[in-house]
C-alpha cells in the first residue's frame, strides 16, 4: 500500500518536490537586485522558486554560494523566502507557506521595525559576510537568491 502510495506521489508533478538537500542548487542572478516581490516573481519566471533554507545542511550550502559572489560592499543582504507577510511574528517560506523551522536570526531580529512611511519589516534576508537572517521592508532593493532542484 505504502508503495502505490509513492508512486501516486512521484507521478503528481503539482506536489511540492520533497526532495533531500544535496538535490537542491541556490542561484544569484548576475547585476540584478529588486523588491522581495520581484525577486520572487524573477525565480518563478526563469522556473526556479525564491530560496528556502530547512535546515543547516542548506544553509551551509548556501553559505558557500554566498561566499562566491562578488561584491564590493561590507555588510549585503539578499533576499531569501521567509516572510510573515500572512500573519505578523508567524514566519513562512515564500510560495511553499511551509512554516520557518530552522532559522539564523541576528541578535534581536526578527524586529519588524516600522519605517517612518508606516511600513513593518516583514520579508527576510541573509547576510552575505555573517549569514544571519534579518527582516526588512519588503520594497527594499536586494540581491536575491533562486532555487531549484536537479534533475534526477
Amino acid at each position: 500500500m505504502a508503495f502505490k502510495q509513492i508512486d501516486v506521489l512521484r507521478q503528481n508533478g503539482c506536489l511540492c518536490p520533497c526532495k533531500p538537500s544535496e538535490e537542491k542548487e541556490y542561484y544569484i542572478p548576475i547585476r540584478r537586485t529588486s523588491n522581495w516581490y520581484g525577486a520572487v516573481a524573477f525565480c518563478n519566471s526563469v522556473g526556479m522558486e525564491i530560496a528556502e533554507v530547512l535546515n543547516e545542511d542548506e544553509a551551509s550550502a548556501l553559505r558557500q554560494v554566498l561566499q562566491e559572489e562578488e561584491s564590493d560592499l561590507d555588510m549585503e543582504f539578499f533576499w531569501i523566502g521567509a516572510n510573515d507577510l500572512g500573519t505578523l511574528g508567524t514566519h513562512r517560506w515564500g510560495l511553499s507557506g511551509r512554516p520557518v523551522t530552522y532559522s539564523n536570526w541576528t541578535e534581536g531580529e526578527p524586529n519588524h521595525a516600522l519605517s517612518d512611511d508606516g511600513q513593518t519589516e516583514r520579508c527576510v534576508a541573509i547576510a552575505k559576510d555573517t549569514f544571519v537572517w534579518n527582516d526588512f521592508q519588503c520594497t527594499g532593493r536586494k540581491k536575491f537568491v533562486c532555487q531549484q532542484f536537479r534533475d534526477e
